[in-house]
């Protein structure tokens, strides 16, 4: 079993690289302590596509403003306290997030928990495996 702990920030378009710069610190620090993983992602389109809608009025994100999201992995929801446990009691946590506070307040972030229900991992046919052959010639 999986369990995720994802954040997404909404991101003044320029405070992007000072904020990346915050919080990795942090992730690091996560990864550390024992998380499995600890990812971010940076927008690259937010239009609704394939029938879906956007984020974008969803959230109510202004034209300055990005979406960044951030999913951290654990073993399970235990572990993923475990970690935090660990986390709360470095003593550098304190600084780190004062450094993340002064970019992003609690408004600005969204927090939710996901449990893995399934997970698929696509192996190539050998068909595939010969058309990337062939493109390599």
């Amino acid at each position: 079993m999986a369990y995720c702990s994802v954040f997404m920030y909404r991101v003044p378009k320029k405070k992007a690289e000072a904020f990346v710069q915050a919080l990795k610190p942090i992730m690091k620090l996560f990864e550390e302590s024992g998380a499995l993983s600890d990812e971010l992602l940076r927008p690259k389109d937010m239009s609704g596509k394939f029938g879906a809608l956007s984020l974008v009025p969803a959230i109510g994100l202004a034209d300055d403003e990005e979406l960044w999201v951030e999913i951290a992995r654990f073993k399970s929801v235990g572990h993923m306290k475990d970690v935090h446990s660990v986390v709360e009691k470095n003593p550098r946590l304190e600084m780190l997030h004062s450094r993340f506070d002064l970019l992003i307040t609690g408004k600005q972030v969204y927090h939710a928990e996901f449990e893995l229900v399934q997970e698929h991992h696509h192996e190539p046919s050998k068909h595939e495996g010969q058309k990337l052959e062939s493109l390599g010639k």
